[in-house]
């Protein structure tokens, strides 16, 4: 009899530890009431796009193009490989009225033109494109380059509007 009584006592030890055990690990995740992060609000693209590196800016506006190319077979455009992508920066509010870039004040804008990187091949107009960040929006707009006679209207600097003469 005294051996099981030995026993009973070392098993109700063991129990006893595994119940504060269990408990202890139970308490060590409530410590503290866990905290809720207040919901962030979505970026804009623009915002998500000047987050990045600059180096990497003109290849997340590559990406956009060609998912937006490949989201849209009707345009019968393509753009098979980068031949050269940068960012045109943000369009000041002085942009030329006439110009490409007017309609999208206060934007980001990166050029991408494809085409192949061949010395001996041109850039092809209908193969440029300006991708549009507007502060904003959560998706770019697109807008090709070539006018009506194929020929570029997508300048390198973004223009600006003649200062008034001084009287």
């Amino acid at each position: 009899m005294g051996v099981q009584v030995a026993v009973e006592g070392i098993l109700m030890r063991l129990t006893v530890l595994a119940a504060l055990a269990a408990l202890a690990l139970a308490a060590c995740g409530q410590a503290e009431a866990p905290k809720q992060e207040a919901p962030t609000a979505p970026q804009s693209l623009m915002d998500e796009i000047l987050a990045q590196a600059p180096e990497m800016q003109p290849v997340v506006g590559y990406q956009q193009l060609v998912a937006h190319l490949t989201a849209h077979p009707e345009m019968e455009a393509a753009c098979t490989g980068p031949r050269s992508a940068e960012s045109r920066g943000i369009v000041p509010e002085d942009v030329a009225p006439d110009s490409i870039y007017a309609a999208h004040k206060g934007a980001l804008v990166l050029s991408v033109q494809c085409g192949q990187q061949l010395t001996t091949v041109r850039d092809n107009p209908r193969e440029h494109w300006l991708v549009i960040a507007a502060p904003g929006a959560a998706e770019a707009v697109f807008v090709n380059c070539a006018d009506a006679q194929g020929r570029d209207q997508c300048p390198h600097a973004i223009p600006r509007a003649a200062a008034a003469p001084a009287p």
